[in-house]
């Protein structure tokens, strides 16, 4: 029975998550794995945790099958859920430490999603899915670990004193004053070119992306309308390097709009394949390459072993990462962009401290999968974690203005070309969890090993 209620709450906590942003059901669910963990043996909360796991991430990340098939979903899931055998491991049953310690381990749990192996795909984080619960005041203090952390603390109170004790952190922590502020706003206008087909083959067709976002930017955008134009990523879709008309009439765009223009492509230059964000103003006048890249996505490990595994494998050429990170300036405002994947990686989210973020990405490759809104709802908790305002714009969606807050402002509907217009903000000041952050998994390690040798040293 209790291998059974493992998988309904893996299931539950899941159901956190987009499509469903059940928010209460993650400290429900991991609420359930500690009760199932305090009064098992060690035998048994090793498939109690793993069982957990593998039925949450599984649920999670099922739309990581839509177009390569079950398997690689399988072995993805199968390998993750090995991560959730920490609190197994950690806890003893019905010790006075297991709170504290299965809070810890969760955080070690997630250290190890966003890290092991490949660099990880810390996709699947219970931190993600409290932008809009009234724990949502912890992320400008402690980013996505901290609300991981109080999460696991929370569903592993063990008396009603204990769990309204903790209950009254967030409200408590709302009052702290804010460390970032904000000037007069910049207008943007962000361009939801859409696609054909969806699928691994939106951009079968050569040029087709970058006419389709050309056309829907000279239909919408008047000249001196905005202070700039963001298309998504993978909006350009052949090398402007061996394709001189593109780049002209991106460079003719820009000068008829009379507006910088930062679009999104593959460019191929000495280092190899990149992908890169170009601010043209009217001509290049900066460049982004992507530093954080997908494994299986833009480059494919162990790629003997994984074109054995996927026949979609050998289709990935593979993409070099790019050396630095880019601030771009326009007239009086400064911003930095982060392409697609990059958004889960916490240390490139730290390092914005820019007047606002750029999100470029291109969601064509998973269809009208959960995929879409679980990256919107990431974008969301990071403009939290640095209180800035995001321009989240996509090729299928959801293209979307986020405020410092994580709220949606605006948005269009999927898959339709548009173009949304709005304004973000100029912030100044960076938040607790951009100057602290970086410690709290190390606190983590250091106090689960701390716990460890009290309780060894109880024993004696």
């Amino acid at each position: 029975m209790a291998y059974l209620l493992s998988i309904v709450f893996g299931l539950s906590t899941s159901f956190a998550f987009k499509p469903f942003s059940v928010w209460p059901l993650a400290i429900i669910g991991l609420a359930g794995l500690f009760w199932l963990l305090n009064k098992s043996r060690l035998y048994q909360r090793l498939l109690i945790s793993y069982l957990f796991g593998l039925s949450f991430l599984l649920t999670v990340q099922h739309w990581t099958s839509t177009y390569v098939g079950s398997f690689p979903w399988l072995i993805l899931g199968l390998i993750e859920a090995t991560f959730f055998l920490f609190p197994a491991l950690l806890i003893k049953r019905r010790h006075r430490y297991n709170q504290i310690i299965f809070a810890l381990s969760i955080v070690l749990v997630e250290l190890a999603l966003r890290t092991i192996p490949f660099t990880g795909f810390g996709w699947s984080r219970v931190g993600f899915t409290q932008i809009d619960s009234p724990i949502a005041s912890l992320y400008p203090l402690g980013g996505v670990v901290l609300v991981t952390f109080y999460i696991a603390l929370l569903s592993a109170s063990r008396t009603a004193i204990s769990f309204i004790f903790l209950a009254l952190a967030p409200p408590l922590v709302s009052l702290i004053p804010p460390t970032v502020s904000f000037s007069e706003p910049v207008k943007v206008a962000l361009v939801q070119g859409g696609v054909v087909n969806l699928g691994l083959d939106f951009n079968s067709v050569a040029k087709e992306l970058f006419t389709r976002h050309l056309d829907q930017s000279m239909q919408s955008i008047a000249p001196g309308m905005v202070d700039l134009v963001i298309w998504p990523e993978n909006s350009v879709d052949v090398d402007i390097g061996a394709n001189t008309d593109v780049s002209t009439k991106i460079m003719n765009l820009s000068s008829r709009i009379t507006t910088p223009l930062l679009i999104s492509g593959v460019q191929k230059n000495i280092y190899g394949k990149q992908n890169q964000a170009i601010l043209f103003d009217p001509q290049i006048k900066q460049i982004y390459t992507k530093l954080y890249l997908t494994p299986f996505g833009e480059y494919i490990p162990l790629r003997a072993i994984a074109e054995k595994v996927s026949k979609y494998a050998s289709q990935v050429s593979d993409i070099s990462a790019g050396e630095a990170n880019t601030i771009f300036e326009i007239q009086d405002a400064k911003f930095q962009s982060l392409i697609c994947y990059e958004l889960i990686n916490d240390q490139l989210i730290r390092q914005v401290e820019s007047d606002f973020l750029v999100i470029q990405t291109n969601n064509a490759t998973f269809g009208d999968t959960p995929q879409l809104d679980q990256q919107l709802n990431i974008a969301r908790v990071r403009a939290a974690e640095i209180s800035r305002y995001i321009p989240y714009v996509s090729t299928t969606g959801v293209t979307s203005f986020i405020g410092p807050q994580g709220e949606v402002i605006s948005q269009v509907q999927k898959f339709n070309p548009a173009t949304l217009f709005g304004e973000v903000g100029k912030a100044t000041g960076v938040t607790y969890a951009q100057k602290y952050g970086m410690y709290l998994e190390l606190i983590a390690i250091f106090g689960v090993i701390g716990l460890l040798l009290l309780r060894r040293k109880g024993r004696r």
